[in-house]
Parts: C-alpha cells; structure tokens; sequence
C-alpha cells in the first residue's frame, strides 16, 4: 500500500462524513460518528506501533479504522438511529458503501479482503475461528482500538454530556436504577454482556465494563487500567451489592495482566496476548 493511496482514502473519508453532516437537520450524532472514526485511527496507529507492526501494517491498520463505521453516516440518515437491531448491521452497511463507491480498488485483492474481513467483524459478538494468525491479528487490532475510544467517548457523555450528543451515546435507552441481573452474571462468568441483555441505561454501561473480557492484547488491557476507564464508569451505577461484585470481579481480570508478575507493558510483540492472536511476521 502507498502512503499516496492512504492520503487520497483520507479525503475521501472526510468529504464523504461531511457532506451527510452538512444536509442533516441533526448533525451532532454525525459528528460525533465523524470524530469517533479519527480518534480510532490514531487509537490503531498506536496500538500497532506498539505491536511492532511495519510501514505497510501501519497504513493497512489505519484504513480499516478509517471505514470500520462509515454505513453509520447512511444508517443515521436512513433511519434516524444507531441501533443495529433497529435498522442494519453498520458493518454490512459498511462494506456495502465501500463495494459502491469503489472506495478500495487501488489496493490488491489481498488487502482488500484483510479489510473488509477486519471491518465485516469489528461489532460481532465474537471472532471467527480462523486459521489465518495475520487476519485475526488486524480482526482483535480494529475491536480494540474501536473500544479504547468508545470507552472515552461514553465516560465523556455519562460525566459531561455534549448538547445533542445523549441519545446518540445512551440510545435513548431508560436511565433509571434498574438493572438486568443476565447482565451481572454474564460479568461474574467472564463473559461479555450481550446486546439482548440491554434494557436499561444501566445494562448498557455493563456491557461496556464488560468490553474489557474481550480485548484481543495486554496493551490494551494496560491502558484501560491506566485510563481509569473501568473505575469512570462504574462510578456512574447504582450503589447495589451484586453491581459492586461484577465490576470487583472485572478489577481482578485486569489487574492479571498489570500486576508486577503480569504483563510488563514492555515489549508487547514477545507477549502472549488474551485470545491466542499472535502478531505473524510481516504484519
């Protein structure tokens, strides 16, 4: 991939976010869509620098980043919500708007398939088994990434909302004290809480602590820990008991990876990483 390539994609990008923005009569969820997909590039480009990921890895992580939610610019105008459930998968709607706008026919067949398979799964409920160690490899990158900045934007809106931003962000979901108890034992399990569990604001900010089962490497478990990202938002839910237990037991996961007998946070490439995806040469 040439550096020219990616440049001329940027724009494209740019021109593409601003012109749904500039004929919405909503446009503060666009915005924030627009502004969510660039903090996720350079989320990307750190985390792979760290990974020790080439020029050419570099470019290819950044471009999957750059459209992993460009059918959300369509699905808001279309539908008027970010609810997948609600409208379209954004990753279909995605891939469809790459495929119609020819948007990655400079690049060959085989880095094209690598990021159209990072972005068709960067919002499945889980990776695929493969076979292929540098397609899962740029499949866990994009999640994590994709999450680092979701828990910022979310924590952003939960302590200092942004006018116009709140029913983008919370989903116009309830934002009352209840909560769903499928999603507290989904967290006691170690297993990230599911979409069909989300009936409340409550359940929805579980589901985000619970993000933190689903990192694909240490580095990104490691500045969870040190962005307080976890300790932010459960600060926000009620004072119960059974919530205090969950978010104790997602302290105890991450603190594994951090502790002094843990993940160092140096030399991530020689790590094992959580989910078995190993960096292949020539990434």
């Amino acid at each position: 991939m040439k550096s020219e390539t990616l440049a001329q994609l940027k724009q494209f990008f740019l021109a593409y976010a601003d012109q749904y923005i500039e004929r919405s009569r909503d446009p503060e969820p666009l915005v924030l869509k627009k502004d969510h997909t660039l903090r996720v590039c350079t989320e990307i480009l750190a985390l792979g620098k760290s990974l020790g990921l080439d020029e050419n890895g570099m470019m290819l992580a950044e471009t999957m980043a750059l459209f992993h939610d460009l059918g959300r610019f369509e699905q808001y105008e279309t539908y008027r919500t970010f609810l997948d459930h609600q409208s379209e998968n954004h990753a279909r709607l995605s891939l469809r708007e790459i495929d119609a706008h020819g948007i990655l026919a400079p690049l060959s067949s085989e880095e094209q398939h690598l990021i159209k398979q990072a972005i068709a799964f960067h919002n499945a409920a889980d990776l695929p088994r493969l076979e292929d160690d540098r397609l899962l490899f740029f499949m866990g990158l994009l999640r994590d990434a994709d999450k680092l900045d979701i828990w910022r934007v979310v924590i952003e809106n939960y302590t200092n909302p942004r006018p116009g931003s709140q029913r983008a962000v919370n989903l116009g979901l309830v934002d009352d004290h209840g909560f769903s108890s499928r999603a507290v034992d989904a967290i006691l399990a170690g297993t990230f809480v599911k979409s069909a569990c989300i009936k409340r604001l409550n359940d929805l900010k579980l589901m985000q602590i619970s993000w933190l089962f689903d990192l694909n490497f240490p580095q990104s478990v490691l500045w969870v820990k040190e962005s307080k990202y976890i300790e932010k938002i459960a600060a926000t839910l009620p004072d119960d008991a059974r919530v205090s237990k969950a978010v104790a037991h997602v302290y105890e996961y991450m603190d594994t990876f951090v502790s002094p007998k843990g993940f160092s946070g140096k030399n991530v490439a020689e790590e094992q990483v959580l989910h078995g995806i190993h960096s292949p040469a020539g990434v």
